[in-house]
């Protein structure tokens, strides 16, 4: 059933859509799998197509709680929100059939059935994390972090109860070839939808199958750009980053299938102890072939305790030997001592400098003596993220979005601890003489 039979289903509009979904999008609007994204190049007509199904969802079924989200707040109102308002129910506004609490910076729209379709951004999630939704819509679900969609998936599980099913859903231009996105629909976890061109009757007319006058004009501006943002925007390919920071990372070499660590095998944990998730990562040395092995990630959300995080980490290397916790930038002294004090001794690295700390990882991979364990989609999905910022585009020395790659961080710390000489602490003191003449 497409969009537009679904709207005409419902006895309580009088309002016919003029939207059909083509191709991949009508699939993505038709499908019920508990979690899926709607991949595509730019101008594709994802973000409409899954627009229009959650107002025909929040027509459909009375009392239904909707969210439109993004990874920041403020990203919504001049994207997907303006889409939302000015394509999708613009006359059901105009008419006052629904209400938009919020004004230009909208928080809810309200049905005349009930239903609400909520706004919200990952950085700002309270009203997320502390309610259960019929749907959850994340536009550009590439911004998100694995440890942000997983929490998603624990705000649908059918307890609203408002519709016959739940989901969490997202639309997303590809990302680099190791995203999360990538890895968690190869497990079959998600389902994901690959949109074209094609699919917008706007750029190709679907009766005749020809590119439109219009559509000539739109697809010139992609084919004009350069580089992996051509590849991602234009021909809709999962594509490294332009500026990549690890470029020689190779999939086929640097990722592995998870596999037991012999209990032999010495262990570092590299922890990034502050930010939007602690980050922990496990690496295990094969004296044998050389090779350090990352085998294991935890991301852990802020508001946890750090005694909350270090226990998690401690059952999490039960009955294994580490020989060191490292972490913590320069000024996170606090942290190490917080840490410390619920039971993981944890090191200041020993090299301070972030590009000395990159230099290092970046050999490793560069000598194949790294690999990484696809049982840590999210280090993967940094890792093929991480990027330099442009200008003019041109790489600088600056890092994009640097908070955001906490798993790297600890990776970074880890390694300058197993590649650099560690300085040799003695306490030397004097004895003296204690009570009756006795040391």
């Amino acid at each position: 059933m497409t969009v537009a039979e679904l709207v005409l289903a419902d006895p309580g509009t009088d309002l016919v859509a003029d939207y059909e979904p083509h191709g991949a999008i009508r699939d993505a609007i038709n499908c019920r799998d508990a979690e899926y994204i709607l991949s595509g190049a730019a101008d594709t007509g994802k973000t409409l197509g899954l627009l229009n199904k959650l107002d025909v969802c929040a027509r459909q079924y009375s009392g239904a709680s909707i969210v439109i989200a993004r990874k920041q707040l403020t990203d919504t109102y001049g994207t997907v929100l303006q889409t939302f308002t000015k394509k999708v129910i613009h006359r059901e506004i105009e008419a006052g059939i629904i209400n938009v609490y919020g004004g230009e910076k909208a928080q809810w729209f309200d049905y005349p059935n009930g239903s609400r379709i909520w706004v919200a951004g990952l950085d700002k999630s309270s009203k997320i994390l502390s309610a259960e939704f019929d749907l959850i819509y994340v536009n550009q679900a590439e911004e998100l972090g694995l440890p942000d969609w997983e929490v998603l998936t624990t705000r649908v599980t059918g307890r609203a109860g408002n519709m016959p099913y739940s989901q969490l859903l997202g639309d997303c231009n590809p990302g680099p070839p190791t995203h999360w996105i990538k890895s968690r629909a190869r497990s079959g976890q998600l389902m994901l939808f690959e949109s074209t061109h094609r699919d917008n009757p706007e750029i190709y007319d679907p009766v005749t199958g020809e590119l439109t006058e219009g559509g000539k004009q739109r697809l010139q501006r992609l084919r004009n750009l350069t580089g992996s943002r051509k590849q991602r925007l234009f021909f809709g390919l999962w594509a490294a980053p332009e500026g990549a920071i690890y470029d020689v990372f190779e999939e086929a070499k640097h990722k592995v299938k998870a596999f037991p660590v012999p209990q032999a095998w010495p262990r570092v944990v590299g922890i990034d102890p502050l930010g939007a998730y602690v980050a922990g990562i496990w690496l295990a040395y094969d004296a044998a072939a050389r090779v350090l092995n990352v085998y294991r990630e935890y991301y852990g959300e802020f508001g946890a305790t750090i005694p909350g995080h270090a226990r998690t980490m401690l059952n999490l290397s039960n009955a294994e030997t580490v020989w060191a916790w490292v972490g913590g930038g320069p000024s996170e002294r606090q942290a190490r001592l917080d840490f410390s004090g619920a039971g993981i001794p944890l090191l200041e690295p020993p090299v301070k400098e972030v590009w000395a700390g990159i230099d290092r990882v970046y050999q490793l991979l560069a000598d194949f003596a790294l690999v990484i364990h696809d049982s840590c989609p999210q280090l993967l999905s940094e890792i093929g993220s991480y990027r330099r910022k442009l200008k003019d585009g041109i790489p600088t020395e600056a890092i994009e979005d640097k908070e955001t790659f906490h798993g790297l961080d600890a990776l970074r710390y880890a390694v300058s601890w197993l590649v650099n000489p560690q300085e040799s602490v003695e306490v030397a003191y004097e004895p003296v003489m204690v009570g009756q003449g006795r040391y």
